[in-house]
């Protein structure tokens, strides 16, 4: 069984607490229950995926019948499903969506506007200007600054940063294919100045590139023996042309935001 606290307007926002059985503890308690589009307010009905609870209230509207459950809420069609376990995994009891707050508010135009910002920055080799992005993000917010910071090191953030940089890169001709003939002519630099050195670096940005970190020192250290000497010219200011595009590091954070501050 799982217990759920839900603050309700039918119930004048006092929270109350909802259990949830499984199918096989709800037959052993003898409940009696419906399939949950057949259950009415106040009876037992079972999710698709087997869950026993409480239906809290059905609406009929315009467009159709929607039914609520402690654990979320479905519309009532010949195809709709209601899974308990897809709204639990999420923790989203609030609606029919089963996707995560974060998920939700990566979605919203102020998300994807302050992604874009971010990324000029980055562009331009500058440093963010931190009020800046929190009026873009979230004026609204006692210390937006604060607000913006704590939502860029979130994974979901830094995975929709990621997606439109190389969208950027990709328009301007900069993919890993281009990124992989750089470093390769980097090596090939190397090898014609017999600079040790400088093919160890390439080599490295190369297996980090490939994600062969194990394997990749084995391998520079074999490159190393053979050759010696200077940083190729080529390399280098290739390696200035990249980092003028690179996303900044950011920490990431599993945080979540709360239903109230994500919706606006």
């Amino acid at each position: 069984m799982v217990t759920i606290q839900r603050k309700l307007k039918i119930n004048k926002f006092i929270p109350m607490e909802y259990p949830v059985y499984h199918q096989d503890e709800a037959d052993e308690l003898g409940l009696e229950y419906t399939h949950w589009k057949d259950t009415k307010p106040g009876e037992y009905g079972v999710s698709d995926d087997g869950y026993v609870s409480l239906c809290i209230q059905r609406k009929d509207y315009k467009t159709g019948t929607e039914s609520t459950f402690p654990y979320g809420k479905q519309w009532i069609t010949s195809t709709s499903k209601l899974s308990f376990l897809e709204h639990h995994a999420t923790g989203n009891y609030t609606g029919a969506s089963t996707k995560t707050h974060m998920d939700k508010e990566l979605q919203t135009r102020r998300a994807k506007n302050l992604a874009d910002a971010y990324i000029t920055y980055v562009m331009a080799g500058k440093s963010p200007d931190w009020e800046k992005l929190g009026q873009i993000y979230r004026p609204d917010q006692e210390k937006p600054v604060a607000t913006v910071k704590r939502l860029l090191k979130t994974k979901g953030m830094k995975a929709m940063i990621e997606e439109k940089m190389k969208e950027v890169l990709t328009d301007k001709g900069i993919d890993e294919g281009f990124v992989l003939d750089v470093i390769k002519d980097a090596i090939d630099v190397a090898k014609v100045k017999e600079d040790s050195g400088n093919m160890i670096r390439a080599a490295k940005e190369l297996s980090d590139f490939l994600d062969m970190k194990p394997k990749a020192k084995t391998q520079t250290d074999t490159l190393e023996m053979d050759i010696t000497h200077q940083i190729a010219d080529n390399y280098e200011s290739a390696k200035k042309k990249l980092k003028a595009t690179k996303t900044q590091p950011l920490e990431e954070s599993n945080e979540t935001f709360d239903n109230d501050s994500s919706q606006k």
